[in-house]
């Protein structure tokens, strides 16, 4: 057996709560699943999850259901997952779906849409561009999520409260402080007591529920002898490569005492998920029937606006199609692969071009006895459909590379696959063939790590003892101008004092181990002025490890921290120590009055428009 973090019978769990419930709220697909604080106590996998989930598709099978909202016009929830799907073609062969809000794998939007900084009020369009607070959409299909597990949970056993639950959002592990901090506040708005929540990082999640896997359910490649070996042993140093529908994060953990993880190396990563895969698929589609058309219509623009009961039924179909292609050379390889596609596309081509998609496709040179389309069959030589796969593979194989160029990456001979799109056979042989000299596990049920990981997580969170900072973490200060010190750009005057603005305080170095639980930093400040009630500091990262100005290379405005100063008869000598803790999964700050050493209000905003930095500190 791997390692089960304690001796039989000592294990407890530390949620002070009935249940454990986690939400992985996905960008391709979304689910939850739980656990009784008994049956964490007597087999922490023993997690149920969710397989109620139902498609109208056939074939199409998951323990997830589609990240997809529908919304009528009055901006309430019509259905969620496969029930919006489904609902939203019915809608729209009827041609009414003009009066909905169709919101399809909008976790990616969100961040494309909003960059690295995100604010609360930021707006993401639905499939016809009509526009809607973020935060709104996401709380509403939090709310229906956390709903369908209430509903669940009372199947199983009456008389439980949301009072009685400890609640585990899963979070991919690049997210900046912001992205978490707007996940919180939409859990929040859904109905999520902040008191009874907390986030999950995915990689880390999926790294513990493999960890307390029998041997006999992880699989280690093609090895015989040391497959019986638990590839969770204390000393054992191991990649975590996460790769999901929307991102793949990617870390390096060990196994400590007790059966606990340290972080090696901050995770890293990139927009290399199975949705890469989808996007090259319209591509390629666009690369035909956009080819020839008039005036500079798109026909495939056409296509999704005017068929989108097709539109939908094509990229379900594909979802389906995906999961089974093999590597070249693999067992049951085709020549050319078969792809259903909506007649509907054939005929809007002829009505913006005025040709036969089926005779127009064989002119096309770079697809001469490659590429074959008659009525709703598309068919595509193999080496061409691997090709849309080419994105995520590469860059998720190009960055494993890196990482294990780096010193903290040493001794590091396993990789542990998980994640939605670790079920592809293409990306498995990707790992296979470019790091032969590493074992590859690839647990039972990969695409639920993550999500019956983060409710082990939620029974005991510091399992995960430190982690490694991504970032130096500052603050925007004033210190005391010294000349022949300080830039003669950066001084100014303050209270009638000379001093050197811009400074980055710094509370955390880039690459710092981060002890979960202990305070990294802490510091004194004091107001600038006699009658200032709260202090107002801008928080800064930066990629580098000693950062003298928030206006150097590499520092980036993340949001505010506000700090509460009372007493105001002390004037300005009234100091307040604060101190950071940034080893959990979100930041945390803890200010005491000098004075009396009680705590006073303090609080992060990673949420605020850089229009709304502070000069006050």
């Amino acid at each position: 057996m791997a390692t089960k973090g304690g001796k039989e019978g000592e294990r407890k769990s530390k949620s002070g709560k009935v249940v454990v419930a986690a939400i992985d709220f996905g960008t391709t697909f979304s689910g939850y699943a739980f656990s009784f604080n008994h049956d964490y106590e007597t087999d922490p996998t023993k997690v149920a999850a969710n397989t109620s989930w139902v498609s109208g598709c056939a074939g199409l099978m998951s323990l997830k259901t589609p990240t997809i909202l529908l919304l009528d016009n009055k901006k309430e929830i019509v259905a969620f997952g496969y029930e919006a799907e489904e609902q939203y073609s019915e809608i729209a062969g009827e041609g009414d779906h003009e009066k909905y809000y169709y919101y399809r794998r909008f976790k990616m939007l969100l961040h494309k849409v909003a960059g690295d900084h995100l604010t609360r009020d930021v707006m993401i369009p639905d499939d016809k561009g009509r526009m809607l607070p973020a935060l709104q959409v996401f709380s509403i299909s939090i709310k229906y999520l956390r709903k369908h597990l209430m509903e669940t949970l009372n199947k199983r056993m009456t008389g439980i409260l949301p009072g009685d639950i400890r609640w585990v959002l899963t979070v991919p592990a690049i997210w900046n402080d912001g992205a978490k901090q707007f996940m919180r506040e939409a859990a929040e708005k859904a109905g999520i007591d902040k008191e009874s929540l907390i986030i999950a990082l995915e990689p880390e999640a999926a790294s513990l529920f493999c960890m307390n896997l029998p041997v006999d359910k992880i699989h280690g490649g093609s090895e015989t002898k040391t497959q019986k070996i638990s590839p969770f042993t204390k000393g054992t140093r191991y990649m975590v490569l996460d790769v999901g529908g929307g991102t793949v994060d990617i870390t390096i953990h060990e196994v400590v005492e007790d059966g606990k993880l340290k972080e090696l190396n901050y995770a890293s990563g990139g927009a290399w998920g199975g949705t890469c895969v989808d996007a090259a698929f319209e591509k390629f589609l666009r690369s035909i029937v956009d080819t020839d058309t008039r005036k500079g219509k798109s026909v495939f623009d056409k296509f999704m606006q005017d068929a989108k009961e097709d539109w939908v039924i094509l990229f379900r179909e594909f979802e389906t199609k995906k999961r089974g292609v093999k590597g070249k050379g693999a067992g049951g390889e085709r020549s050319k692969e078969t792809i259903k596609v909506p007649v509907r596309l054939a005929e809007i081509f002829k009505e913006v071009t005025g040709k036969n998609l089926k005779e127009f496709v064989t002119t096309k040179k770079e697809y001469a006895d490659k590429v074959s389309w008659a009525g709703d069959k598309l068919r595509v030589e193999a080496g061409i459909f691997r090709s849309w796969f080419d994105e995520s593979c590469n860059n998720t194989v190009k960055h494993v590379k890196e990482i294990f160029k780096q010193k903290s990456s040493e001794n590091t001979n396993s990789i542990l696959l998980v994640g939605g799109f670790s079920e592809s056979p293409l990306l498995q042989d990707a790992i296979r063939k470019n790091f032969p000299d590493k074992r590859l596990i690839i647990p039972e049920e990969a695409g639920l790590a993550v999500l019956k990981g983060a409710v082990i997580f939620g029974h005991n969170p510091v399992t995960i003892v430190s982690r490694i900072a991504k970032y130096s973490y500052g603050i925007r200060v004033y210190r005391d101008f010294q000349n022949g010190v300080h830039p003669a750009n950066k001084k100014v005057t303050i209270g009638g004092k000379i001093k050197c603005k811009d400074v980055f305080a710094t509370h955390v170095k880039k690459g710092q181990e981060l002890v979960v639980g202990e305070a990294q930093s802490k510091q004194r400040y004091t107001p600038l002025e006699a009658d200032q009630i709260s202090l107002v500091f801008d928080v800064y990262t930066s990629t580098e490890e000693e950062p003298l100005y928030v206006t150097d290379v590499g520092c980036t405005y993340v949001g505010q921290l506000e700090v509460d100063v009372p007493d105001l008869s002390g004037g300005k000598d009234r100091g307040v120590f604060v101190q950071m803790i940034f080893g959990g999964t979100e930041v945390v700050v803890e200010a005491r009055v000098e004075k009396t050493n009680k705590l006073t209000k303090a609080k992060f905003d990673f949420l605020m428009s850089d229009q709304n930095a502070s000069d006050s500190c």
